[in-house]
Order: structure tokens, then C-alpha cells, then sequence
């Protein structure tokens, strides 16, 4: 699906580029809606797993803490991923206006958003070096921007 020039042109220079608070925003909103997703995912792994509470507070098996954690992750990933291959944004970008799209302003493809996700916990985990470097960067590009060659955009 692509996008009427009109409506989204090309040029970084035209396109209203989200502020650093909207996107910082949008991650607090989506980090609740991702971590609820999670709860759900820990309860249905757990009893695919046949694991009550008892047995969970004795400790879990290595096997499937690595099975719980695989479900967080390919949750987390098929969320953010659905989302920015559809409509660019999720329920966070949604409620701040702002969406995520590739610098021709096409929806991401896969690829993309797998990049954004890979890159996004080093870029939070380094003090959020990586989005604070939308303030010194000319096209206000976190470090996920960069990776994935793509950009975060105000909508109306």
C-alpha cells in the first residue's frame, strides 16, 4: 500500500517529523499494551506447560523459561510488527499521531521491522542515547530510524 505523494512526500524536509516526547510517549502507552500481551502469553504458556503456581515459585525449568521467554518475544514482535506493516502505527502511535512509515513513505516491510526491533533495546539500554540522538540528528532519526531506513512522521 503506498501513500499519495500529497499526502506524504519523500522529502524529509516537508514531512511533519515527530518530536522526540510524542514517540517517548507512544513506547510509555504501547509498553503497557505489550506488557498486558505478555501476562496473556505467561498464562497460556505456563498451562500449555502444565505449570501451576506452586510448582512456578519452586523455580522453572530451564527449557521453559526459554519457552516462556520465546513467547514474550514473537508476541512483542508480531504486535509492533502487524501494526507498522499495516497502518504504521500501534495503539500508542495512534493515540499521539504519529506513525512510522520507510523514508518513500510505504508501510515497513518485515524486514524493517525486524531491523527497528533488534536495534530499539540497545538504543534504550545505552541511557536512550539512541533517541535522544533524534535531537542532534538534521531528520530527527533515532538510532531504530537509522537501521531500518525509515521514519517517524506527526499525522493529523
Amino acid at each position: 500500500m503506498t501513500y499519495p505523494a500529497s499526502t506524504h512526500p519523500a522529502s524529509p524536509s516537508t514531512v511533519p517529523l515527530a518530536a522526540l516526547w510524542r514517540r517517548l510517549a507512544a513506547m510509555v502507552y504501547d509498553f503497557f499494551l505489550v506488557f498486558a500481551i505478555w501476562i496473556v502469553v505467561g498464562f497460556a504458556v505456563m498451562s500449555a506447560l502444565g505449570i501451576d503456581q506452586v510448582r512456578a515459585e519452586q523455580g522453572l525449568a530451564p527449557l521453559h523459561q526459554w519457552l516462556l521467554f520465546a513467547g514474550e518475544i514473537l508476541s512483542a514482535v508480531l504486535f509492533f510488527g502487524w501494526f507498522w506493516t499495516h497502518s504504521g502505527q500501534t495503539l500508542g502511535m495512534q493515540a499521539w499521531r504519529i506513525k512510522v512509515e520507510s523514508r518513500d513513505g510505504t508501510p515497513l516491510s518485515w524486514k524493517q521491522v525486524l531491523q527497528r526491533l533488534a536495534v530499539a533495546p540497545f538504543a534504550l539500554a545505552c541511557a536512550g542515547l539512541g533517541y535522544w540522538w533524534c535531537l542532534v540528528d538534521a531528520e530527527q532519526r533515532s538510532w531504530p530510524d537509522l537501521v531500518s531506513r525509515s521514519r517517524v512522521i506527526k499525522v493529523a
